[in-house]
């Protein structure tokens, strides 16, 4: 009763942490100037064509950013240095919008980079229509993950009871391990944490 008592009082401890456990940074690849994003906004401005990227921003948006298309792309159309700083404004005018309307913060664009695995995978799944390819690579990661924490907790089980620091190292091994099932659980459940769709 008193070593359920002292887990449920660890847990609690840190439970706020637990998200800081999980290897579920935001690699956004939308603000980098690789990504879908200012690609778009590029591709918006050699075709003349304000559709092609006002797709990435929210409605209320809209109007601001059409005001910046207009104004880009007449200084892109002279060519030259002017067409390069046109193109860098619309860019990052773009990505700024689309970040806001993903209710995240902006801190500017960053130069074009290798995409992670994951992102190359789910991208590739909407091209081929095939998504066992994503699913196998998330289930490997996942099982190789969870018994890592998992070994781990169970090795430290058995040396808890040798000396303080072991039982202190257990203590550790334990928390990590629970901490990253619980918090990996409610990602899952909660679905992603933003879109670009405007409230209703």
């Amino acid at each position: 009763m008193k070593s359920t008592a002292l887990k449920m009082s660890l847990f609690g401890a840190v439970f706020s942490l637990g998200l800081a456990m999980l290897p579920l940074k935001a690699n956004s690849h939308c603000d980098t100037e690789s990504g879908p994003v200012a690609v778009a906004a590029r591709n918006a401005l050699q075709t003349g064509k304000f559709e092609t990227v006002a797709i990435w921003v929210a409605e209320t948006q809209s109007r601001e950013l059409q005001e910046r298309f207009q104004e880009c792309l007449a200084v892109y159309r002279m060519g030259g240095q002017a067409k390069e700083l046109a193109e860098r404004y619309f860019m990052e005018t773009a990505v700024r919008l689309h970040r806001e309307a993903e209710g995240m913060s902006y801190t500017g664009l960053k130069p074009a980079q290798p995409l992670p695995r994951d992102i190359v995978e789910a991208e590739k799944a909407l091209e081929t229509g095939e998504l066992k390819p994503l699913t196998n690579l998330l289930t490997t990661e996942l099982e190789q993950e969870t018994q890592k924490w998992f070994r781990s907790a169970v090795e430290a089980k058995k040396l808890r009871d040798q000396s303080l620091r072991s039982g202190r190292e257990w203590v550790d091994a334990y928390v990590k391990y629970v901490i990253y099932v619980h918090g990996l659980h409610k990602t899952i459940k909660a679905g992603p944490a933003h879109g670009i769709g405007d409230d209703e």
